[in-house]
């Protein structure tokens, strides 16, 4: 079979690049740790010390969002990451760690989604640059029963889709983008107090407009013909719970998390037993082995936001949280029907 033999080929290529990446964060903690003392040590311009107004440096878009929601009339909010970047395998220049250090703060997830944010972090430690880890906030990831509200359907199993202790993706639920808002302003107010007020008028606005969101997805998901979607990238675990979906998923939590051959066969003879018609697949990611199942299968593509990153053409287009998690939930229309 021609995609069993991609698979180990391309399954060989990728224990070696592991390799060659664990010798590139050894040495990019050196260098790091190396530049920043270095800066540290070099005098300063006048013009340096200077600061127009607080900069926030963050990784993924969810949370560059809040950030400019709740605080972007006084705070310069910039993500490391470049346009179009793949969050998972995404490595920060030393440019990048230096000006993060001259950051007020620096708001991160945690390695399960940014495998360099645990690096990155201890290069950071003596820096006066406030360091913000959300993976620590357990109840941003815990499992919940839906089923016991009158506005979500009775979710399925989702244990069966869990890889290592957390799924990263929260920000895909609209109700744990509400919590995760809610960590950020208490942080936001710990670092600027005197912005309370402000910052609690914005969390207001931010969780009602979440909320109006989560209503949509529950009505349009509500009279699917069937909950299956075929998808490359298994980051959609919080729809499972939320909403009753049914990920198939190529690939697993991380896009590198690749499938055995069994695992490829048995993916392929579900999709033929659903009939299913439609391969998802993601903005930022180009997924050979997904796109060999949809020529197995002759399905057709449909593309979803994983929101992880931003596009130069999302961006250009000025596209937001809401308006692209609505083109999801068009997109899913479309799948489920």
């Amino acid at each position: 079979m021609k995609l069993v033999r991609y698979l180990a080929y391309h399954t060989n290529r990728k224990r070696e690049e592991t390799r060659t990446t664990m010798k590139w964060k050894v040495l990019l903690l050196l260098l790091f740790s190396g530049i920043l003392l270095q800066a540290g040590c070099s005098p300063s311009s006048g013009q340096n010390e200077q600061k127009t107004e607080p900069t926030i440096y963050t990784t993924v878009y969810p949370i560059q969002y809040i950030m400019e929601r709740l605080a972007g009339d006084f705070v310069e909010v910039t993500t490391i990451y470049p346009p179009g970047a793949d969050a998972h395998s995404y490595e920060p220049t030393a440019k990048t760690m230096t000006d993060i250090a001259k950051g007020d703060a620096f708001v991160y997830l945690g390695e399960e989604l940014e495998t360099f944010s645990s690096t990155t972090a201890e290069a950071l430690q003596q820096e006066k640059v406030r360091l913000i880890g959300l993976a620590g906030h357990e109840e941003l990831f815990h499992d919940e029963s839906t089923a016991d509200r009158d506005d979500h359907p009775a979710e399925t199993n989702h244990d069966e889709h869990k890889h290592g202790n957390h799924d990263p993706h929260v920000w895909l639920d609209p109700q744990r983008m509400q919590e995760m808002a809610l960590i950020i302003e208490k942080q936001l107010t710990d670092i600027y107090p005197d912005r309370k007020a402000v910052l609690q008028q914005n969390l207001s606005s931010l969780q009602e407009n979440l909320r109006k969101l989560d209503r949509q997805f529950v009505k349009t998901l509500r009279s699917s013909k069937h909950k299956e979607i075929l998808v490359s990238h298994a980051a959609y675990g919080y729809w499972e719970e939320r909403y009753g979906i049914k990920q198939i998923a190529v690939n697993g939590i991380s896009n590198s998390s690749e499938p055995s051959q069994q695992d490829l066969i048995n993916i392929i003879e579900q999709a033929r037993t659903l009939k299913m018609d439609y391969v998802i697949f993601e903005q930022n990611v180009q997924d050979k082995v997904s796109k060999e199942v949809q020529k197995e299968i002759d399905g057709k593509a449909l593309q979803i936001h994983n929101l992880a990153v931003l596009s130069e053409q999302d961006i250009s287009r000025g596209e937001d949280y809401l308006s692209l998690m609505k083109q999801n939930l068009d997109v899913l229309k479309t799948a489920t029907d």
